[in-house]
């Protein structure tokens, strides 16, 4: 690491914990195909090329000049665009990037800081130095990958130039500030009454529709009975195979329960574990907290929110509601 990535390195240390993210977004490209990523990452930096440029035009920001060396060896207009916003106070933007499946941002401070080694398959002919160092985590620790984020987001990774303003920045924003979009705080808000709402009609449920009904959420989640109600094996309510997992599962249904009367079953699980490969106790209204041992991670408890939360999102509202009608 150089005299210059050392300072830049030790400065980031002291950064403060929460940064104040600017209300602007910039993506950008740290070399083609990525080539300059490590050492950006590394040092805190980001490497951008233009060798062409003379070195003072880029330490003055002289965009004027700049301009005439790009028309000159017939640029594109997209280069000068570039540069500009890497060099015109570039700290007024928050810098995205995507790497090994990841979103990353950080913001800078403003001034070029030319490479004194030149432009290598290593490090790019100038960088910025990082206010806020690279990561792939919200301010609130929320990790940034790729495939927990919106499509009109990733979508920028395609971008073919250096530097570009997000279509969807706003999203970026909120992505990084951990803000909620107002319409899907909205819609949750929603789901969460509903679920409550059918969790109070779940409890009321006869015996016969709650096994019915934890029977269809076995078949929606890939679950097929393998025995009728009542002609199980001895102390099992339930038993239901995963084909694709090649797993038998020992299904326990309950409308109340307590711990002994869980501890009961899982005995009865451990006795059967080689055949048995998990174990569903489901039950919508447990008399106390009901606690599961540690060594049996092929144990689980459905109780009654977890059992109103698979009710919504398998599409099981409406069938739950007709069982009162």
């Amino acid at each position: 690491m150089n005299e210059r990535s050392q300072h830049n390195s030790k400065d980031n240390e002291t950064r403060p914990a929460t940064p104040v993210v600017p209300d602007s977004v910039r993506y950008v490209k740290n070399g083609q195909g990525g080539r300059w990523w490590k050492a950006a990452r590394a040092d805190n930096q980001i490497h951008v090329g233009w060798s062409n440029i003379p070195n003072e035009f880029l330490l003055n920001a002289d965009l004027p000049n700049i301009r005439q060396v790009l028309n000159a060896g017939n640029a594109s207009s997209g280069e000068f665009g570039a540069l500009s916003q890497l060099l015109d106070k570039p700290s007024q933007h928050v810098w995205i990037t995507f790497e090994a499946g990841f979103m990353w941002w950080c913001t800078v401070r403003d001034g070029a800081n030319i490479n004194p080694n030149g432009e290598s398959a290593e490090q790019g002919n100038f960088w910025l130095a990082c206010d806020f160092a690279w990561t792939n985590k919200s301010i609130g620790g929320r990790l940034l990958a790729n495939a927990d984020l919106p499509g009109v987001v990733t979508k920028t990774a395609g971008f073919m130039g250096t530097v570009c303003t997000p279509s969807a920045w706003n999203v970026v924003l909120r992505i990084i500030r951990d803000e909620r979009d107002p319409d899907a705080f909205a819609a949750a808000n929603a789901r969460r009454e509903y679920e409550a709402a059918v969790l109070k009609t779940v409890k009321r449920l006869s015996p016969k529709d709650f096994e019915q009904l934890i029977d269809l959420i076995l078949a929606r989640t890939g679950w097929a009975r393998i025995s009728t109600v009542g002609k199980s094996r001895e102390g099992v309510d339930v038993e239901a195979e995963n084909l694709a997992a090649q797993e038998i599962a020992f299904v326990q249904v309950k409308s109340t329960a307590n711990q002994q009367v869980l501890d009961d079953y899982i005995t009865r699980y451990k006795q059967r574990v080689e055949y048995y490969k998990r174990m569903i106790f489901a039950v919508h209204s447990p008399n106390g907290d009901l606690k599961l041992p540690s060594d049996l991670p092929g144990v689980q408890v459905w109780t009654g929110d977890r059992i109103a939360q698979l009710v919504v999102r398998l599409g099981l509202g409406e069938w739950v509601e007709t069982r009162l009608a």
